[in-house]
């Protein structure tokens, strides 16, 4: 098992955007951009998509208790082999055991120095609603932090949570699910966002149609300190 800590110095990880120069900023605010990535988007060409100056795309690797994202592992292999920073994200089932799911996750995802900390998907309930869903979903939190040795980032939206989970997480980064806003909702219980998904329309060259586009709260060096390093 790799465990991984959070490094706030500058760390040569040999991934070629960590250098700055090819980071693009999506506005006068220093939030560099990213996309997420799942079977649903058709990649046409990895070279273009190198070459648009995205800071970061993340991944659908899992769901529930046994669903792989079908392209997931060529995409997270070629990913490495570019030198573009990566994540994978979980899709978590609130009416599936987070044992189990956890233990799913880890199996198939081998976070590495560079890439983004785990991140879990929550923006449903599925019935029967459980009595316990804010402990379960605790558990699976804090298997997954076992075992990567960091705490994972949370992609939610701010009616789901604020009306459904009603936890305060702050300790854990927030990745923010609004669109059409000028700034998102920050959810009760959080200070600020870490990346926010504010568009799922976003034109990427090598991209056969529109995905989703996110923004990091922060310039390369906030980035580099949420990545993960080998303790």
């Amino acid at each position: 098992m790799k465990i991984f800590h959070r490094s706030l110095a500058a760390s040569a990880f040999g991934i070629g955007l960590l250098s700055g120069s090819s980071l693009a900023l999506a506005d006068g605010n220093n939030h560099l951009t990213g996309i997420d990535l799942s079977h649903h988007n058709d990649i046409a060409d990895w070279s273009e998509i190198k070459s648009s100056e995205l800071s970061f795309i993340i991944l659908k690797a899992t769901d529930g208790m046994d669903y792989l994202d079908p392209t997931f592992t060529d995409r997270y292999n070629t990913l490495a082999a570019t030198g573009m920073i990566r994540g994978a994200y979980h899709f978590y089932e609130t009416n599936d055991d987070p044992n189990v799911q956890a233990d799913w996750f880890i199996k198939n995802v081998p976070l590495q120095e560079g890439d983004l900390p785990p991140i879990v998907d929550i923006e449903r309930v599925k019935a029967p609603v459980s009595n316990s869903l804010q402990r379960d979903f605790k558990t699976f939190l804090e298997r997954l932090e076992d075992h990567y040795g960091f705490k994972p980032i949370i992609y939610t939206g701010p009616n789901f949570w604020d009306h459904v989970m009603k936890e305060h997480l702050p300790n854990y980064r927030l990745w923010i699910a609004q669109y059409g806003a000028d700034s998102p909702t920050i959810p009760d219980g959080w200070q600020t966002w870490t990346i926010w998904q504010y568009t799922e329309t976003q034109i990427v060259s090598g991209i056969n149609g529109n995905t989703d586009g996110s923004r990091f709260n922060g310039d390369i060096d906030d980035l580099r300190s949420v990545l993960l390093t080998e303790d």
